[in-house]
């Protein structure tokens, strides 16, 4: 559905690319030869924004009648946030794939040596496009989600209520790569480009005459 597909574990760009050439106008950019740094640096990047969601939901939860207990229930929302992640995982990349094209073939991928999942797609998309692919999983899965949890009066009870909040930054922090992705884009991208991956950690960019 989509053309979106799942492909099972990355070994190799070999079994990524099928672009046959690169055009002759494009700029290499965004080289990476370490995703672990590269998640390191988006994990920066994101730690205000992380910190920010940690204070309000102790803002929150301060005025809530509870106090917390490592009971059943408190065992029970831990082991359901765990839960939720795997499936909502595989949603993120699902979500980046919606982003792109619906005739365009994309493949999600899994790296066992990096513990993630990832997609991939050759489409040549807009700058801004590929930002909005970038950013969209972050913002649908954390941190609107989180947004309404604050504004909304409590509709779970604790501490199911406080691990929807957990999950929320979760799923932001989750996102860590997708930001470090975004730094180089503003960093060296022009307004106006258009942008593909050539690779896991090679991206280009067609300069505008």
């Amino acid at each position: 559905m989509f053309n979106i597909h799942f492909m099972g574990e990355y070994v190799s760009d070999e079994q990524l690319i099928t672009r046959k050439e690169i055009p002759a106008e494009a700029v290499e950019f965004g080289i990476v030869d370490d995703l672990k740094k590269e998640f390191g640096r988006g994990l920066l990047i994101l730690m205000p924004l992380f910190v920010t969601m940690v204070a309000l939901t102790y803002l929150k939860i301060r005025n809530y009648d509870y106090r917390l207990k490592f009971d059943l229930h408190f065992f029970l929302a831990f082991v359901l946030v765990c839960v939720l992640l795997t499936p909502l995982t595989r949603i993120h990349e699902i979500i980046h794939a919606l982003c792109y094209p619906i005739d365009a073939l994309k493949t999600i991928w899994h790296s066992k040596k990096d513990g993630a999942y990832f997609i991939y797609c050759e489409e040549i998309i807009s700058r801004n496009r590929w930002l909005v692919v970038l950013l969209m999983p972050m913002l649908v899965l954390g941190v609107l989600p989180f947004v309404l949890w604050l504004l909304l009066p409590r509709l779970l009870p604790m501490p199911y209520d406080l691990a929807f909040a957990i999950l929320c930054w979760l799923l932001t922090i989750m996102a860590m790569g997708d930001v470090a992705n975004v730094w180089h884009v503003l960093k060296e991208v022009p307004t106006g480009a258009d942008v593909f991956n050539y690779g896991l950690m090679r991206s280009f960019y067609i300069k505008k005459k």
